[in-house]
Order: structure tokens, then sequence, then C-alpha cells
């Protein structure tokens, strides 16, 4: 059962406008809390909690490089999505 912006600014005696933008903060909120999660899964399993302590593996010749690419490329995919979510809510 679908329902509509009206009839939900209605029963909470809200704009529409207003619905709208609480939607999309929650959506914006939610994805924000995934993209961390998958952030922090990742790093995890290299015993550290950043993009760059994960720089620092490699670096050190802790990991090979082979081994902590594809995470390292994701972490830093994320943390520029959780960047551009952070940004966004800015605006709302």
């Amino acid at each position: 059962m679908a329902v509509n912006i009206a009839s939900v600014a209605k029963e909470f005696s809200l704009t529409e406008e207003a619905v709208s933008r609480e939607s999309i903060r929650a959506f914006l909120l939610e994805q924000l809390r995934l993209f961390d999660a998958d952030r922090r899964a990742r790093c995890a399993k290299f015993g550290v909690k950043s993009l760059a302590e994960m720089d620092g593996l490699i670096q050190r010749g802790e990991v090979e490089e082979d081994d902590i690419l594809e995470d390292f490329q994701e972490v830093d995919y994320l943390c520029g999505r959780i960047e551009r979510v952070k940004a966004m809510l800015e605006d709302t």
C-alpha cells in the first residue's frame, strides 16, 4: 500500500515540503550510516580506523599492496561518498 506525501502531511499537521525535507534527511542519514559501517568494516579487516592508516600499512610494508588494494580503493570511494552525503545533509 502506497502512502502519499499529502496524506502524511495532513496526518501530522505538516506541509508537504516539510515531509519531503524530513524524508530526504532520513534517507541521507541512513545512507551515511551504511557507507560508514562498510568503511569501518573494511578498515577493521586490517586493524585500522582510516584510509590514512591503511596507507601507512602499505608504506611501512606491513601488508602487500595486492592484499589491501581492493579494500583501500573501496574505503577511498566510501570516504568520498560519506563527505558528499554530509555536504548534502548540510543543505537540508
